[in-house]
């Protein structure tokens, strides 16, 4: 009977120690407006929300002060008919919006390139996160994130943005992730469901 009580204790542990979203599937797709995206191709990734407007998908981490996370979603930017506008205005608004108080910049790349025919800006950032809420105790963790920001072929006006973020102690992003990123970004399919 003792071993029994041992036995059901852990199993509640294990089961409080997992996260409470459904499995996501490896490399299943998933439709949002305008695009499908595949979860990524790798086991114990979760879906965290998903609706017309995004996804976004958690990594279960081994070490407790982890995170990594992979989304798109949609939104809107009207009045750039030519992509230099577009492009322009979305750089400037991403750095607008950046929460100085918080994040600390340690490099930020933002280059011209397509994605499955979408013209798109790809970024890759760092920055010290100084208001993190995982269990670290160091005074700040290593923010990264790499993604796209795509103008949709068929409507200008509609951007989808895919991100992978990972957050961490350590500065440098281990090369697996990047290779998974890589792969996400890939599976987007841009489609015509009501983006017209």
């Amino acid at each position: 009977m003792k071993y029994l009580l041992i036995l059901f204790a852990i199993g509640l542990s294990a089961c409080a120690s997992k996260p409470n979203f459904p499995q996501a599937g490896i490399g299943q797709t998933y439709e949002i407006l305008g695009a499908t995206i595949s979860s990524p191709n790798e086991p114990n990734w979760y879906l965290m929300q998903h609706d017309q407007m995004g996804i976004f998908f958690g990594k279960e981490m081994t070490s407790k002060t982890d995170s990594l996370i992979a989304n798109a979603w949609v939104f809107g930017v009207g009045g750039h008919e030519d992509d230099d506008s577009f492009f322009d205005y979305v750089i400037a608004e991403r750095e607008r919006n950046d929460d100085k108080t918080r994040f600390v910049d340690r490099g930020v790349k933002n280059n011209r390139a397509t994605l499955n025919g979408s013209a798109c800006i790809k970024y890759v950032t760092i920055a010290e996160d100084h208001a993190s809420k995982s269990k670290s105790s160091q005074p700040f963790q290593y923010f990264s994130t790499m993604g796209y920001i795509c103008r949709h072929p068929g409507n200008k006006s509609v951007v989808i943005q895919l991100e992978v973020s990972y957050r961490s102690d350590l500065q440098n992003v281990p090369d697996g992730i990047t290779l998974m990123s890589d792969q996400f970004f890939n599976s987007l399919e841009f489609i015509n469901n009501k983006v017209k």
